[in-house]
């Protein structure tokens, strides 16, 4: 199966990708769940769907999603955990998460610990610039996520910065590898460091044939 071939055998079946707001996240889970049968649940999108449903719980991630502040951990846990079950037996990308501290205890306790963190890492400036791009192609077809704002995005990236680094320096005490991937240039560019980093990290697993050839690409371990 492709998956086992990219992202190794481990027990977890569950591969982190982090990285700030605009960072490019959902477009490398894209890419690994069609070159890979990956699984792929983004936090975000399931906190907005929660608020599309207008479920008691959506209205109150709403009001805390505007302000650009952190759903409470036990939440966003529990409706990861819920969708993950949909996918049995699978290797599942968990997009934007953890967020903070108590996210990654929670993950690891109701969960199993992740066999590998992707780490997309870029300045704010490139961030905020993405952000806006965004906004102003989602007015443009009337698709503006509701917190995709100058204010808001500004808060996010605060509250980005305030939990995320005794968050990922904690995953690597608990021994999850983390890939660092510079995320400031296309996503073709970050694709061609993960393949890069899977080259110098033989022998382990095999990436699927990205070019039409037959590549070691051991990234993620077995």
């Amino acid at each position: 199966m492709g998956a086992d071939k990219v992202l190794g055998q481990n027990p977890a079946r569950i591969v982190l990708v982090v990285g700030g707001p605009g960072s490019g996240k959902g477009l490398l889970c894209d890419r690994l769940v069609d070159e890979c049968g990956v699984a792929h649940l983004s936090s975000g999108n399931l906190l907005r769907d929660e608020v599309a449903r207008d479920t008691p719980l959506g209205r109150e991630c709403a009001e805390i999603m505007a302000r650009g502040d952190l759903v409470s951990s036990a939440t966003i846990t529990t409706l990861v955990r819920r969708r993950m079950r949909e996918f049995p037996g699978r290797r599942v990308l968990l997009d934007g998460f953890p967020r903070s501290l108590d996210n990654a205890y929670d993950l690891i306790e109701l969960c199993g610990k992740p066999e590998l963190a992707l780490h997309l890492e870029c300045d704010d400036t490139i961030l905020m610039e993405r952000i806006i791009k965004r906004m102003r192609q989602g007015q443009n077809n009337n698709a503006q996520r509701d917190d995709d704002n100058i204010d808001t995005a500004l808060r996010r990236l605060r509250t980005y910065h305030k939990y995320h680094d005794s968050t990922m320096n904690w995953l690597r005490e608990q021994h999850v590898p983390v890939v660092n991937l510079d995320c400031s240039g296309s996503p073709e560019s970050v694709w061609q460091q993960l393949v890069a980093i899977g080259r110098l990290m033989r022998p382990a697993a095999k990436l699927p044939n990205l070019n039409n050839r037959d590549e070691d690409l051991p990234i993620f371990g077995s």
